[in-house]
């Protein structure tokens, strides 16, 4: 089944109900004991269950077809606690993950693909380019490394790794009813974020999902948008994707998507880059720009890497931009970069990841 014998975590649970209908004639009463063993216990050993006692012949088939062999699972950990996985992919590309520690609890940072098309100047996923999009049980399978080695669920998980997560909208969407699913790793869509580089397209097909699923609660997730950038000329420049969708068009997006007016439900994230897009004039400018959006700043100082010129943000630059928006009445925090030393901070994901034939 799939990549790596992975396959089982393809599966949302009415997919899995259907697949037991068409191959063994059974329903959702044996489904869900499989379901939830993969997701409590990262295997398929049903023949133990009191739901398959009478049905030895079925338990060895859903072994069979549904038996997990993680990728192999590289794990890189840094002074502070957090955690980047490796995992490598059935053409020897790698995918990452990120594990990073909180005060009481742990946030999963998850790929959507292997490398990014976005190019934006300042990521070093993007300068990687492309290789190509993760299947779901790829992504779920970075779940699964996490939460198999931790020995616990992450309460949180945000598709802010490699990719961008609307360009890969149906295995993302896929990937997030399988968390969500109470039956499974039951992680609630409120604890979702997904990141976009402001993918007006994808964001519209996310209205579009929670006017056609309502009981789904898409609404609920949290979406971030990867802003930087406080008009289009700058924007331009830094994030090629505002060339297709500049930012009153992506505005009018987020104006329209079931994010808007939900509490907590829309962020953007804003990485401070020294002489580009730090002054006094872009704080502003970004506060009238965010006029009649309910949204919060998280604000990122940019850590330097080899591959680009600029230094690093320094602290009374970020203080400075920070009181401003502050004192217009916009929400924001300055966002710790965690995981520089392992190549896991925001951007840096890919390095070792791009094309690795071993």
């Amino acid at each position: 089944m799939g990549s790596l014998s992975i396959g089982g975590f393809g599966y949302r649970f009415d997919e899995l109900i259907e697949y037991f209908s068409s191959h063994y004639g059974k329903g959702a009463y044996h489904a869900q004991v499989l379901f939830q063993q993969l997701y409590s216990e990262g295997n398929a050993s049903v023949s133990q269950k009191k739901e398959y006692r009478l049905s030895e012949n079925l338990a060895r088939l859903v072994e069979q077809d549904f038996q997990v062999s993680l990728p192999r699972i590289d794990r890189f950990p840094d002074i502070e606690g957090t955690l980047k996985f490796t995992l490598l992919l059935e053409d020897s590309l790698l995918t990452e993950s990120v594990l990073i520690p909180m005060s009481e609890w742990e946030t999963l940072c998850l790929s959507s693909q292997v490398g990014c098309g976005r190019g934006c100047s300042f990521c070093e996923t993007g300068a990687m380019g492309l290789r190509r999009d993760l299947k779901t049980e790829e992504i779920v399978a970075q779940w699964a490394a996490a939460r198999f080695t931790i020995g616990r669920n992450p309460r949180n998980i945000v598709f802010m790794g490699m990719g961008e997560p609307f360009d890969n909208f149906d295995q993302v969407m896929r990937s997030v009813d399988i968390f969500s699913d109470q039956r499974g790793a039951g992680i609630p869509k409120r604890r979702i974020s997904i990141s976009t580089s402001g993918h007006v397209e994808g964001i519209r097909r996310l209205s579009e999902l929670e006017g056609r699923f309502p009981e789904r609660a898409y609404r609920t997730l949290h979406l971030a948008v990867s802003l930087n950038a406080s008009n289009d000329r700058i924007r331009n420049e830094l994030m090629p994707i505002n060339r297709i969708w500049p930012m009153a068009e992506l505005k009018s997006a987020l104006k329209d998507s079931p994010q808007f007016g939900v509490k907590d439900a829309l962020y953007f994230e804003y990485v401070l880059i020294p002489g580009v897009n730090d002054k006094n004039e872009h704080a502003e400018e970004l506060v009238k720009w965010m006029d009649g959006l309910t949204a919060k700043v998280n604000l990122i100082p940019y850590h330097p890497v080899d591959a680009f010129p600029w230094s690093a943000a320094d602290d009374s630059t970020v203080d400075r931009f920070h009181h401003i928006l502050r004192n217009s009445g916009i929400e924001c925090r300055t966002r710790k970069s965690r995981g520089k030393g392992i190549q896991a901070a925001c951007g840096m994901l890919g390095k070792n990841a791009s094309g690795v034939k071993l």
